[in-house]
C-alpha cells in the first residue's frame, strides 16, 4: 500500500529565523523583509541585486542598506559581498569558496517538524514583540508603503495635515515617512506626535530631523500617553532654564546645545540645590583658578560640599571658611603650622 501526503504550498518551504518574528517584525519595513525573504528563499545562489530589484519590486539602491540592517539586527552576517546567517543554534553557516554578489546558506535538512503557526501562537509573537523597542536606528518604510498607507489611514491624514499646519510647509515624502514610523513603528500616540511638533517648535528645533530623534528617545523611555508626555516636556523646560542660569553664572557664550550631563548638572544645581547665581560663580572661579579651565565634574563637586554643610550664599561661606581657620597646636613637625594654617580649609578638602 502507497501513500501520499499533500501539503499543498507547504511543500516547497524554506526557513525563517525565529527571531525576526519575536524580536523584528514590528521594527521591520517591507522593504528589509522583502529582501531577507528572497535571499533566504534562494539560498547557496549566486543573486545579483537587479535580480532582487525585479522580483521584489525594490529599489536597487536600497537593497545594500536593507542587507546592512539585518546585518546591525545580528540576523546575518557579512564578509566583503557574502552574507551567511549570523551563526546560532538554529543555522548553520556553509564555507563560502567564491565571489558571489550576495550567498545567503540555511540548514534546510533539519528534521525538526515544520510546525504551522496557528492564532495563538501569532499572538503571542505580537505580544512580545510589542515589549521590545531595541532598535538603535528604526527603519522608515519606503516611498510606495507611504503613498499607500497615506491613501487608506485616516488618522495618517489628520496627523500630516496637523504637523503641516504647525510647522508652515507641505510635507515630503521622507517627512510623512517619519511620521509613520513614529505612529507604527514607534508606537506614539497621535495626540503625543503632534505635543512633540509643538515642542521642537517651542525649542527653535521645528524640523523633522530633531522630531525624529527625540520622538525615539520618548518611545524607548515609554512615554506614549498625553500626561507622560506633558511631565517630560515640563522637566525638559525646567532643565534647559537651569541650564540657561548656570551658563549666564559661568560667562558662557554661544554654547550651542547643551549636553545630557550639562542639563543634569545643571537641574540639580539649580533646581534640586536651589544655588544662586553668585555662588555657581563662585564655584566656577574656584575650578578655572585650580585648572585652568571648567570642569563640571570639579564644580559638582565643590557645590556637593557646600550643600552638604548648607551653605547657599556667599556670606554664609566666608563665615564658614573663617570658622575653619582656627589656630592648631604646636607641634613637633617638618612642615610650617603657621604656612599650613593658611591654607583655606575647604579649597584643601577639593
Amino acid at each position: 500500500m502507497s501513500i501520499q501526503i499533500n501539503l499543498g504550498a507547504w511543500n516547497s518551504v524554506f526557513a525563517v529565523p525565529s527571531k525576526i518574528v519575536d524580536e523584528r517584525l514590528k521594527f521591520s519595513d517591507g522593504v528589509k523583509l522583502k529582501v531577507l525573504l528572497y535571499v533566504l528563499r534562494h539560498a547557496g545562489e549566486m543573486i545579483e541585486l537587479e535580480q532582487i530589484s525585479a522580483a521584489t519590486g525594490v529599489n536597487v539602491t536600497d537593497i545594500p542598506e536593507a542587507l546592512e540592517y539585518w546585518v546591525s539586527m545580528e540576523v546575518l552576517s557579512q564578509n566583503d559581498t557574502v552574507f551567511a546567517p549570523k551563526n546560532d543554534n538554529s543555522l548553520k553557516e556553509s564555507n563560502v569558496n567564491n565571489n558571489s554578489n550576495i550567498e545567503v546558506n540555511q540548514d534546510i535538512n533539519s528534521k525538526k517538524e515544520i510546525k504551522i503557526p496557528t492564532a495563538d501562537s501569532i499572538e503571542q509573537d505580537v505580544a512580545a514583540s510589542k515589549q521590545l523597542f531595541t532598535v538603535t536606528k528604526p527603519q522608515k518604510p519606503d516611498y510606495v508603503y507611504t503613498s499607500q498607507r497615506l491613501a487608506v489611514d485616516e488618522e495618517l491624514k489628520i496627523l500630516v495635515q496637523e504637523a503641516q499646519s504647525a510647522l508652515g510647509k507641505t510635507l515630503s515624502n521622507s517627512d510623512i515617512a517619519t511620521l509613520l514610523m513614529l505612529k507604527d513603528t514607534c508606537g506614539l500616540h497621535l495626540d503625543v506626535i503632534l505635543m512633540l511638533i509643538q515642542y521642537c517648535i517651542s525649542i527653535d528645533k521645528g524640523n523633522m530631523r530633531t522630531i525624529e530623534k527625540i520622538g525615539v528617545s520618548w518611545a524607548d523611555e515609554g512615554i506614549n500617553s498625553v500626561e507622560a508626555a506633558e511631565n517630560k516636556i515640563r522637566l525638559a523646560n525646567q532643565a534647559s532654564k537651569s541650564f540657561s542660569i548656570v551658563s549666564s553664572a559661568f560667562g558662557l557664550k554661544n554654547v550651542g546645545s547643551p549636553t545630557k550631563k550639562q542639563l543634569e548638572y545643571s537641574s540639580k544645581w539649580v533646581g534640586e540645590w536651589k544655588f544662586s547665581q553668585p555662588m555657581l560663580r563662585e564655584a566656577y572661579e574656584r575650578c578655572v583658578d585650580k585648572h585652568n579651565t571648567l570642569k563640571w565634574n570639579y564644580v559638582d563637586g565643590i557645590l556637593k560640599r557646600w550643600h552638604s554643610t548648607n551653605i547657599y550664599n556667599l556670606e554664609e561661606l566666608k563665615q564658614a571658611e573663617a570658622d575653619g581657620k582656627k589656630p592648631q597646636k604646636k607641634q613637633s613637625a617638618s612642615y610650617d603650622i603657621d604656612e599650613l594654617n593658611k591654607i583655606n580649609t575647604l579649597d584643601f578638602i577639593k
